[in-house]
């Protein structure tokens, strides 16, 4: 029986102490928070500026005072791609070539010749009836490109879609 009452006592000033400690802790939180809006307050309470560094307008400051290679950049070096669309049997299409969102060229039943530049994006458009998609590929790469390689290709109904990345 004495041990039912220690037990329980104890359990009421446990909770008590717990449920004292996490209102307190709440109410800090909440005190911290308003004086953090304080910009004197901030520098003494937050370390994060000591942390972090140079400040980022800074690094950005020197990214763009850089030069950037491009094809003009080389003499004689020209990027460009030849590109096939396979049509399916039993079906009609209407594919277009956006260079960087707009449209460039429209891929008829002959290869395609695009002149591009590094950092340029591919995406094909369009419209493939019947159940069977068409078949987008790069047949040949013109210049030194990482990215696309000869060969790749996507599967497409027509909805707007990333064919490549000019990468040098």
């Amino acid at each position: 029986m004495d041990f039912d009452r220690w037990l329980q006592r104890f359990v009421n000033t446990a909770e008590k102490f717990l449920f004292r400690g996490a209102l307190f802790f709440i109410v800090m939180l909440f005190i911290v928070q308003a004086l953090m809006t304080e910009e004197n307050i901030r520098r003494y309470l937050s370390t994060t500026d000591q942390l972090e560094g140079e400040p980022l307008a800074e690094n950005i400051q020197e990214a763009f005072s850089g030069s950037f290679l491009t094809n003009k950049d080389v003499p004689g070096e020209e990027y460009a791609l030849i590109i096939e669309a396979v049509q399916p049997p039993g079906s009609e299409r209407e594919l277009f070539i956006l260079l960087n969102g707009k449209i460039a060229a429209e891929l008829k039943n002959e290869p395609l010749k695009l002149a591009v530049s590094p950092g340029d994006m591919l995406e094909v458009i369009g419209n493939v009836t019947g159940g069977t998609p068409a078949v987008v590929r790069i047949k040949e790469v013109h210049g030194t490109l990482s990215e696309p390689m000869p060969g790749y290709e996507i599967v497409t109904f027509g909805e707007r879609e990333l064919l490549a990345w000019i990468i040098p």
